[in-house]
């Protein structure tokens, strides 16, 4: 394994619901996929099934699915996978003992701090953000951040996906996929960089989320990539998006009950497809405002629900990508670092091995450069809370606290020079006296990690993928 990897491994997952009250949600969820059923909008979805053994109705898109089907179906899902970097150092397996934290997508405007204000994302902010991913420590993922609105609309997600295999080697997560011939284009360019198609169902460079609709549906473009992401094995995260009291029930546990339906309804489509191809259970479930129906990502219930979906995806043992920071207030600062120090150490603790969001405010429509810093803070500050406790000879220090005694200290031991080393060290916090803080200026918090990413941007230099491959990435987007 990777020193990479290594900085990820965290306790193991504790349970917050009993298996008993897992088995209810899933039996509740088995209940609503065969008697209500799911409306499933893909064709290709639809036959696949049909000839897996559900029920299709042709006339309204309804399937129903018999208990015994979804079962054996999801017997066939691989329950440990590797996410893999463009170079092997960036691996990241999925065994349950790891933490790994995302970009966020697909944001369609850029905070300007300086400002004040908004302004429309380009292309040069997946660049940037890109640079900036690759460089962060305890960002494990990189997933386009921004609609270019300077590209051509057909083309956008592709221009997206070129610059960020061209400015990262870390593991890319692809969202705004609505077809499956660019889902198609994106399998050419992931092959291209790790060397052919065939390469690319064994190490897999390129993920996808894929969503589900809210309540019961599976949308038919965005079902027909899953399609192909499944014929390629590129893992695909299933990612409900219900909001509690509007797409979903007013209950944590109906809500999750509607996620794991979509969820399973999606992962047996894609095992009927093809069997083996691999699948992260997720969801991005939230409650609304009760007062004006609208999204609230900061909520304690979305925390809870969250953690109820991680909770499915250990009881179906699969690989888990659930919940994820990305807070709702309008701009980024203080409330969106509040929401998100919240959201996250739950879900280390609870065992999402996945977890989406870093960067974006605003309901995750908003990129900013300085909250990218912050929150990227928040999970190295979550990540190390929760390693596990090392009990051995070295760490029980016996004999150093003998030798040092009573009433003396530990600073000069050649003990405290070795294992201080691996004490965390926070990139933004100012831990200097007021005095000399005032002496440097008595910077903001936002100015700090704005500079901060402005230096990394500027200083930074990702490595280079191959000419060739880069050649044949632009081919790819310009015959699209």
């Amino acid at each position: 394994m990777s020193s990479f990897a290594e900085r990820f491994r965290v306790m193991e997952p504790k349970d917050f619901i009993k298996d008993s009250d897992r088995k209810k949600i899933h039996s509740a969820a088995l209940d609503v996929m065969e008697t209500t059923g799911v409306k499933v909008l893909s064709a290709v979805a639809r036959e696949s099934l049909k000839r897996a053994g559900a029920v299709v109705d042709e006339k309204t898109n309804i399937v129903s699915f018999p208990t015994d089907l979804v079962e054996s179906l999801l017997k066939k899902i691989p329950s440990k996978i590797v996410l893999a970097g463009r170079t092997e150092e960036y691996d990241l397996p999925l065994d349950r003992r790891h933490q790994y934290h995302t970009t966020d997508g697909c944001g369609i405007s850029v905070w300007d701090n300086k400002a004040q204000t908004r302004r429309e994302s380009t292309l040069e902010d997946i660049r940037k953000t890109a640079v900036l991913s690759d460089w962060l420590p305890y960002l494990s993922i990189y997933e386009p951040m921004v609609v270019a609105h300077d590209m051509p609309s057909k083309s956008h997600v592709l221009m997206g996906l070129k610059t960020a295999m061209e400015n990262t080697s870390k593991h890319i997560e692809t969202e705004s996929t609505t077809t499956a011939d660019e889902a198609r284009a994106q399998v050419e360019m992931a092959a291209a960089v790790v060397g052919s198609k065939d390469e690319l169902k064994e190490r897999h460079y390129l993920s996808a989320m894929v969503c589900t609709v809210s309540p019961l549906i599976l949308d038919g473009g965005a079902t027909d990539a899953a399609m192909v992401w499944a014929e390629n094995h590129v893992p695909v995260h299933i990612t409900g998006m219900a909001s509690m009291g509007l797409t979903g029930p007013a209950t944590v546990a109906g809500s999750l009950v509607v996620n794991h339906a979509e969820t399973m309804a999606l992962a047996c489509a894609m095992q009927a497809h093809e069997p083996c191809s691999p699948i992260l259970y997720g969801s991005v479930q939230s409650s609304m405002d009760p007062r004006t129906g609208a999204y609230n990502s900061g909520a304690p219930e979305t925390i809870l629900i969250s953690i109820g979906d991680v909770e499915m995806a250990k009881y179906l043992g699969l690989p888990c990508s659930a919940g994820g920071i990305g807070g709702s207030a309008r701009i980024p600062g203080l409330r969106v670092s509040i929401e998100n120090s919240i959201l996250t150490s739950p879900l280390v603790t609870a065992g999402s091995e996945v977890m989406n969001g870093i960067g974006l405010a605003d309901g995750s429509t908003l990129l900013s450069y300085e909250q990218m810093m912050l929150d990227h803070e928040i999970v190295a500050l979550a990540l190390n809370s929760q390693r596990d406790i090392e009990i051995n000879d070295e760490t029980l220090a016996l004999d150093v606290i003998k030798k040092v005694g009573i009433g003396k200290n530990y600073l000069s031991e050649m003990h405290t020079v070795k294992r201080v080393r691996d004490f965390y060290l926070p990139m933004l916090w100012d831990m200097s006296p007021f005095e000399a803080w005032v002496e440097g200026g008595k910077k903001d918090l936002m100015e700090v990690a704005g500079e901060k990413a402005s230096k990394v941007i500027s200083e930074h230099k990702p490595e280079k993928l191959d000419a060739e491959v880069s050649r044949t990435l632009t081919k790819v987007v310009d015959d699209f």
